[in-house]
């Protein structure tokens, strides 16, 4: 079985070689896929927060077996072909399967061993979702939503969906938990920018964290709970964020 990873890229510096360094050792090759301009079909005249040159280096914080690849990709200004670009460059490299790797998603060793193996051994679908834990404005506190994202592509299949079983794990996803720039800048250029709810940076803002804080569903969705990051992957307690009690 040979694995490949990819992570689209825009910005996203402070989370990236945690990412990457949490699949590394599993997967026989990491495309890191970089565009400057923002591919959710949202535009900005606003720069981006990191560089391409702070990206790069964060990228290749480690890479001690040479498996990471970097992409310079013009012009792409939606994230549908962006990723169907990812998933090309990948199958073409060799792939016989595909993790999608966000820049703000953390895997633990053993969900991530579970999930591949559980994939590869239904062989039975293209796409597999597997659920997540969202972060909130810190590492102490979680949310979590039954939208389950597709991170496991089988290039045996053409088609299907399957879902890894939730006792296997989920995601550690970060993106609520950064500054109050990068969280302005998100929103700049997020695709559901005109979903967002008219309250919703009062609830961004305030600590303890409010309840029913998902930026665009209304329905109590995200409601915040205490969580022991001790039981974060070791690599995660060398991030600068760990100790902070609210990200700012």
């Amino acid at each position: 079985m040979n694995i490949h990873s990819y992570t689209v890229l825009h910005y996203g510096a402070s989370y990236l070689p945690y990412a990457l360094r949490s699949v590394y050792d599993y997967v026989d090759r990491l495309h890191v896929i970089y565009t400057p301009t923002p591919s959710h079909g949202t535009l900005t005249d606003a720069a981006p927060p990191d560089s391409r040159d702070e990206l790069l280096t964060a990228a290749y914080t480690y890479n001690p077996g040479h498996k990471i690849d970097w992409y310079d990709i013009e012009h792409i200004t939606q994230e549908g072909p962006q990723r169907d670009m990812a998933v090309r460059i990948c199958k073409d490299a060799g792939a016989d399967m595909i993790l999608v790797v966000d820049c703000d998603e953390v895997w633990t060793a053993d969900t991530l061993r579970a999930a591949l193996a559980h994939a590869w051994q239904a062989n039975i679908v293209r796409d597999w979702l597997i659920n997540f834990t969202h972060f909130w404005r810190s590492f102490d506190y979680v949310c979590k939503d039954n939208n389950w994202p597709v991170r496991i592509i089988d290039l045996r299949h053409d088609t299907g969906v399957g879902y890894i079983p939730v006792e296997l794990g989920d995601i550690y996803h970060f993106g609520y938990a950064v500054t109050n720039d990068i969280m302005e800048y998100k929103w700049q250029i997020h695709g559901h920018k005109a979903e967002m709810r008219p309250d919703w940076w009062g609830k961004w803002d305030a600590w303890p964290p409010a309840e029913d804080c998902h930026p665009t569903n209304d329905n109590n969705w995200w409601m915040p709970q205490p969580f022991d990051k001790s039981q974060l992957p070791e690599l995660m307690r060398q991030h600068p964020f760990y100790e902070m009690d609210r990200i700012e």
